[in-house]
């Protein structure tokens, strides 16, 4: 969701979010690590709700680790 702040300010671009994402495809970590300072926090809410398909490595699910990249347009 678009914060009512950073729309006040027409604040917009990129927000890189590191995550840690389970054996079961949920995020379980996430930080902002560049982006507009209004939109982070969105950024890392929105990178907490996501849910992705298990990654499997040799057949076996893993925890994994990843940018995930959020934009942000008026």
């Amino acid at each position: 969701e678009y914060p009512p702040a950073a729309k006040a300010v027409s604040a917009s671009g990129s927000v890189s979010v590191q995550v840690t994402i389970d054996e079961e495809g949920r995020v379980i970590t996430a930080s902002a690590v560049s982006g507009h300072p209004l939109l982070r926090s969105a950024a890392q809410t929105a990178a907490l709700g996501a849910r992705f398909e298990p990654t499997l490595l040799a057949g076996a699910a893993v925890k994994v680790s990843g940018i995930l990249t959020y934009n942000f347009v008026p």
